[in-house]
């Protein structure tokens, strides 16, 4: 079983698969295994994996993605770190340790660094780090002479990343985990007889406010800030494929395709914590709108009881005088108290309007009125047609993709559709995009990520 899961997740960099492409992959793995032993394995491939994700073994854990009607699978947490730690029992041919020893160093450099707020400690460090600089470059000048790693130490560094991306991917489980007890823990509270809506609201808020601000919280949304960053991105995925170019790298770690599919990977796995994080605000509607019905079904059991009571009353109806005294009467508005619409009158215009800040001139109102109109279902084909080659895309590549026709008022169509859905995102930094000719302009605008669902 963990060879077989290793095997169609680790070795594919695969974080979730559909059901249908799993069966079929553990039947011919059955089968296989079959040949060896035919009396093993007597279950069927659906029967295996129904198995795995009971809550007897928990090896799998099946779900429905949005938008997709088919289940996934994905690793659970305990078969995350069950194949990480049989992955570090596998004999390597040498131990990094240089390596490891450097970035050793380097994080006691850094720690030190960005520790101290004196301003003065961090100008000093600062001026050393630009006297070895100078010192570098006069000794490069005056001999010809670089320093390089060797073959050895590329592949060793480089294997430490392969093996940091390995347990950066595998932690998400963990995290998602966290997000998803707090959701439980408020779907229990709910279900609690007697339990107020303030006390349920309360908890909420308090258990937001607690896992965002802490130390897992902090470090997960300022990691999910700067995946999302595209200039990040981009200079990764180029140094990434620089890397892989080298002739010095071992064919093993050349073939490994986990650094080149880390940010996709890193992208939907935070998904689906940003995902979890939403429910608790879903979970919080959940409450308010439960708590409104049994507003509305108490309103309607005050009506039941006030009709019982004119029933007994109607053969004894009381006077004019004495039926019900109201001292402030609230106005009632109707649907068919609402006047019939009637054609505007016209106003015409014979010189600038004034406005508080100055005057309007006509022209301008008919430029106004002739703005183009932006189609909003245009644009978002033309973002999905650049999402079916790359699963995120910036407003800069769709722009250079489908030049605007309409200028800014275009760019801010992106802005509006961007806003509009879930699965996008618009971050609070700005950007500076230009646009293509013959419009030539550039504008600074919210950086904006489309995301494929």
């Amino acid at each position: 079983m963990l060879g077989f899961l290793d095997r169609i997740f680790k070795q594919e960099h695969r974080v979730a698969i559909p059901e249908g492409q799993l069966r079929a992959a553990l039947e011919t793995y059955l089968e296989i295994r079959r040949d060896a032993g035919p009396m093993s394995y007597p279950q069927t491939s659906a029967e295996y994996l129904a198995d795995w994700c009971s809550d007897k073994h928990g090896f799998l854990r099946r779900y429905y993605g949005s938008g997709s009607d088919e289940p996934l699978y994905e690793l659970t947490t305990g078969s995350e770190k069950a194949l990480l730690w049989l992955e570090s029992l596998q004999e390597v041919r040498f131990v990094g340790t240089e390596s490891r020893l450097e970035s050793i160093f380097a994080g006691l450099e850094e720690i030190l660094k960005y520790a101290s707020t004196d301003p003065e400690e961090r100008v000093r460090r600062l001026t050393e780090e630009m006297a070895g600089i100078r010192a570098e470059i006069d000794r490069i000048r005056a001999t010809g002479q670089v320093d390089s790693f060797t073959p050895v130490q590329i592949n060793e560094r480089y294997a430490r990343l392969l093996a940091t991306a390995r347990e950066l991917l595998s932690d998400f489980r963990q995290v998602e985990e966290n997000f998803k007890r707090i959701a439980r823990e408020i779907a229990e509270r709910h279900a609690q007889p007697g339990v107020t809506k303030g006390a349920i609201v309360g908890h909420l808020l308090d258990s937001h406010d607690a896992l965002r601000n802490s130390e897992q919280g902090q470090s997960f949304f300022a990691f999910w800030e700067l995946l999302l960053s595209s200039d990040r991105q981009t200079r990764f995925q180029q140094q990434a494929d620089q890397v892989s170019e080298l002739a010095v790298l071992d064919e093993e770690n050349r073939l490994n395709q986990l650094m080149r599919r880390l940010i996709t990977n890193l992208l939907h796995e935070g998904e689906k914590v940003v995902e979890s994080h939403q429910r608790m605000s879903t979970n919080l509607r959940r409450v308010l709108d439960t708590a409104h019905l049994a507003e509305r079904r108490r309103v309607g059991e005050l009506l039941q009881e006030i009709r019982q009571a004119a029933l007994k009353a109607r053969h004894q109806p009381l006077t004019a005088e004495d039926f019900f005294n109201v001292e402030d009467f609230p106005n009632i508005f109707a649907t068919m108290s609402r006047p019939l619409w009637q054609t505007p009158e016209s106003v015409l215009s014979v010189g600038a309007i004034e406005v508080e800040d100055g005057e309007l001139a006509l022209e301008d109102l008919r430029r106004f009125r002739n703005l183009p109109q932006i189609r909003l279902q245009q644009l978002r084909r033309n973002v999905e047609a650049c999402l079916t080659r790359d699963y995120t895309v910036t407003l800069q590549q769709v722009l250079d993709v489908f030049p605007p026709h309409h200028g800014i008022m275009e760019v801010i169509g992106y802005l509006v559709l961007a806003t509009n859905e879930p699965r996008h995102f618009v971050e609070e930094e700005s950007e500076t995009i230009e646009l293509p000719p013959p419009q030539r302009q550039r504008w600074r605008v919210p950086r904006i990520l489309f995301c494929k669902t």
